[in-house]
């Protein structure tokens, strides 16, 4: 067990280069398949808002994309982090990519014999949050046999680029396929990016199977996470943080609605719209990645939110596109500091053998929050419009994390030494 928290303490003597990870063969492969698949999914969800604007002109509907989301994660989520510490993870990493591709050839053919309605769309929604909960955890638990040690921390910033890189690049794909050719092609596409994620999962050595005592995917093996959650109470504190704020402050589904309706920039602005919190996330990764070690973790975060607190506020207020897009690149920039923050310590304080349930929980939070957010955006915005509700979330996020700031003190001076 002791090997297994070797990582927790990182020595300032011996940095780690930026990319150090990606030397080693099997995270490598990794990285590079998570990330053919991770833009499949962004561009899918991209493709997916737009296709059920055009076919309701709903705000309302938009919002239902949460519901179809957070259904899956509510009930099944917790069971996805039992599956990866009681089944071998490189399986079940492939048995998702497999199932990735059944929404996206689900709604080609449904486009291409034009008997497509908005609800096929929410429900391969649902199945795709479904394959996530499965994936998910068993990739988060996955990489600590991929790198040694001391490229622990490296290893998980990396893998936290993924999904930067995929929400600048899907997003742009999908939208500049949306103006040249028709949706049924672009949901064939779509399925053909998670051939490459097959082929180098594929090829990855490392064993999956979890270590420590034999589990079984039970409720008991649940609770089991759960007490693991609760007396880590720097997790708990993060998870619950991000859980509110990402509630009022979810604002991709609103996108959609300025590039269509405020800005009137079609499918390629859309696009460049949703690729410019990627680029802030993107940004806010090399940063972390260059700085190396930050010792005030806690007070990093408190402001990395606030600072995304205050980006909302800037979105829903901005007259034109050029300021409209300098607001989402905050946004994705200080998201992705708090989000490194959450993965790196998940990864830190939790041994092998549980570290599927504690993934789980942070993928619960996290996608649940964003679910519901999805759901309120959609809602408060059918109300008040997409500007309104970004300023409103922004004040409601502003005051939570001052909230937190001066009520919880022991997340405020949380350092890295506290380990």
């Amino acid at each position: 067990m002791s090997q297994e928290t070797e990582p927790e303490v990182i020595s300032n003597s011996d940095r780690v280069r930026p990319w150090a990870s990606l030397a080693h063969r099997d995270f490598r492969f990794m990285w590079a398949g998570a990330l053919s698949a991770s833009i499949a999914h962004q561009m899918r969800q991209v493709i997916n808002l737009y296709f059920i604007y055009e076919l309701t002109g709903s705000a309302y509907m938009l919002g239902l994309v949460g519901l179809f989301q957070v259904i899956p994660t509510m009930v099944l989520g917790l069971f996805g982090g039992v599956i990866a510490d009681v089944f071998d993870r490189r399986k079940l990493l492939l048995l998702a990519q497999l199932g990735g591709l059944i929404p996206a050839v689900g709604l080609a053919a449904l486009v291409h014999t034009d008997t497509i309605v908005v609800w096929h769309i929410f429900a391969f929604t649902a199945m795709s949050a479904a394959i996530n909960i499965l994936e998910g955890p068993a990739r988060t638990a996955y990489i600590p046999r991929l790198v040694p040690p001391h490229h622990l921390m490296n290893a998980v910033t990396l893998n936290s680029s993924v999904f930067e890189l995929s929400v600048l690049v899907g997003p742009i794909v999908g939208g500049i396929l949306i103006d040249y050719t028709s949706m049924g092609n672009v949901y064939i596409i779509n399925a053909l990016l998670f051939l490459p994620t097959l082929i180098l999962f594929s090829f990855i050595r490392a064993s999956g199977k979890p270590l420590g005592s034999s589990q079984s995917v039970s409720l008991k093996a649940i609770f089991e996470g759960m007490r693991f959650i609760w007396f880590q109470r720097i997790l708990l504190g993060l998870f619950l943080v991000d859980f509110g704020l990402v509630i009022v402050g979810f604002y991709r589904p609103l996108l959609t609605i300025l590039a269509s309706d405020v800005f009137h920039v079609g499918g390629t602005g859309m696009g460049v719209l949703f690729a410019a919190p990627a680029i802030g996330s993107f940004m806010g990764f090399i940063s972390l990645l260059w700085v190396g070690e930050v010792k005030r973790k806690g007070m990093l975060f408190l402001f990395s939110v606030m600072g995304y607190a205050f980006g909302l506020i800037f979105l829903g207020m901005a007259p034109w596109f050029w300021l409209a897009l300098l607001a989402a690149w905050t946004l994705g920039y200080t998201d992705s500091v708090s989000v490194v923050i959450r993965q790196t310590l998940t990864q830190l304080l939790a041994p092998d053998e549980i570290r599927g349930r504690a993934a789980s929980f942070a993928n619960l939070f996290a996608n649940a929050g964003n679910a519901l957010g999805s759901m309120e955006a959609g809602f408060v915005a059918q109300v008040i419009g997409a500007g309104g509700t970004l300023i409103f979330g922004g004040i409601v996020a502003t005051a939570i994390v001052s909230a937190v700031g001066l009520s919880w003190r022991g997340l405020w001076r949380y350092t890295s030494q506290e380990l």
